[in-house]
């Protein structure tokens, strides 16, 4: 599910439109950070290509993937923006990626408090469907689900990334896409 999923077509289109009008035009190379957790995210974004991942870091160490964002999405740290508060999560990019981004205070003038909210509430219920998502079900439904947004995740990403959005070993991830071609007609 993208956000457009979540608010109108007509309102995802003049973000989409502000974005790319007036944004500033971001070039990221693997591996480069939109945002950083700890830092307080001051810029909404519109992935135009490629794909970025948001992750943190577990208490293990290990950097544990919480969502991905692909072509067409909004991106940054929202609840970071509006809060002024630290991001808890790293948004990285995975792959050459392009972001057109805008000052929040920016987007706020330019979209007035009504839109502001709609933008807001369309991005907590993207949020909570995430979670909810996580909890109700297994590793292998959230894969399907993973695949048919983005059918072409295995060219473009590493099975560690994905195995670690799924919350599962690459082996088991391995074993679970086995068992999935066998199952296909």
């Amino acid at each position: 599910m993208t956000y457009l999923n979540y608010t109108d077509t007509d309102f995802y289109l003049a973000i989409k439109q502000l974005l790319l009008d007036n944004g500033k035009k971001v070039e990221l190379s693997r591996g480069d950070l939109l945002c950083q957790a700890g830092d307080i995210a001051t810029k909404l974004g519109l992935l135009v290509c490629g794909t970025l991942k948001y992750s943190i870091t577990a208490t293990n160490g290990r950097d544990r993937i919480v969502s991905f964002a692909f072509t067409g999405d909004l991106v940054g740290s929202y609840s970071s923006m509006r809060q002024h508060s630290p991001s808890l999560l790293n948004i990285v990019a995975t792959e050459s990626s392009v972001v057109y981004q805008l000052p929040v205070e920016q987007i706020d003038a330019a979209i007035g408090l009504e839109l502001r909210m709609k933008l807001g509430e369309a991005l907590c219920y993207q949020l909570l469907k995430s979670i909810v998502d996580n909890y109700c079900l297994s590793p292998e439904e959230r894969y399907v689900a993973l695949t048919c947004r983005f059918p072409d995740i295995h060219n473009r990403m590493t099975n560690r990334i994905i195995a670690s959005y799924l919350g599962i070993t690459p082996e088991s991830l391995s074993r679970m896409r086995k068992r999935l071609l066998t199952r296909q007609p």
